[in-house]
């Protein structure tokens, strides 16, 4: 019987995440500063976004057992209370640090590859079994701990940022390993003993980890289209109302 965390690694191992052409651009040097800047400043709005999904789908778990990781991830999310520490004001900070000023975050328009990965996620924790979700919330997690960890080095390595500036990738190469954990603990006996759980389990690795990597692929495919950075924005679905 096929176990949870031998069916993740076996997805890892056939996706192989790191092989992404974007991050294979940002290890053999052939992504600019400017490519790179741009592109994280579209994935700002993915970071921004992510917890309000989660949130929702914490709404429809019955079990407080269940919710309480949810509600503890979305905590994370904001810095426990603390909003210097949001992923929201960590990420913004790393992007200033890249010299990006905080009010041009909110000036671009958000790219297809983005408003996709977003709807997606609003759509399976709003509408879709709810194992489904959280297995795609879960390998979303489980996989950014390693891209952070790449990234990381690859900024490093570039020159852009020095070891001492680089936030929030920093933090996440850890804390997602724990929160990927936060989900898969609810679904490992289960998923050993139930089909059906265990279909809706597959469902929702293998759509989040299409969902995410196509996101890098997207952006590596449109960091050099200049007209997407010439309109302006507000954001509707990232913005929100005030």
């Amino acid at each position: 019987m096929t176990t949870l965390d031998a069916f993740t690694r076996a997805l890892k191992t056939r996706l192989a995440p790191l092989e992404n052409p974007y991050f294979r651009a940002l290890r053999d040097g052939s992504m600019s500063r400017e490519d790179f800047v741009e592109t994280q400043l579209q994935f700002a709005h993915a970071v921004f976004f992510f917890s309000r999904p989660m949130l929702v789908l914490a709404g429809r778990v019955s079990s407080a057992k269940v919710r309480w990781p949810l509600l503890e991830n979305v905590g994370d999310e904001h810095g426990k209370g603390d909003l210097s520490f949001s992923h929201e004001a960590t990420f913004t900070r790393f992007l200033e640090r890249l010299g990006v000023p905080p009010d041009e975050v909110w000036s671009r328009p958000l790219w297809p590859e983005v408003r996709a990965f977003n709807t997606v996620l609003s759509g399976v924790c709003t509408l879709d079994d709810v194992p489904t979700a959280l297995a795609t919330l879960g390998i979303v997690e489980d996989l950014f701990a390693r891209i952070s960890a790449e990234i990381g080095r690859g900024i490093i390595a570039r020159g852009w940022l020095t070891a001492e500036a680089l936030v929030h990738y920093k933090t996440h190469e850890e804390l997602d390993e724990l929160h990927a954990e936060g989900f898969y603990v609810s679904l490992r006996e289960r998923f050993s003993n139930d089909p059906a759980f265990r279909y809706q389990v597959e469902q929702g690795l293998e759509l989040g980890a299409t969902v995410f990597l196509s996101l890098y692929r997207g952006l590596h495919e449109s960091r050099g289209r200049r007209d997407l950075r010439s309109t302006k924005g507000p954001h509707s679905v990232a913005a929100g109302f005030e």
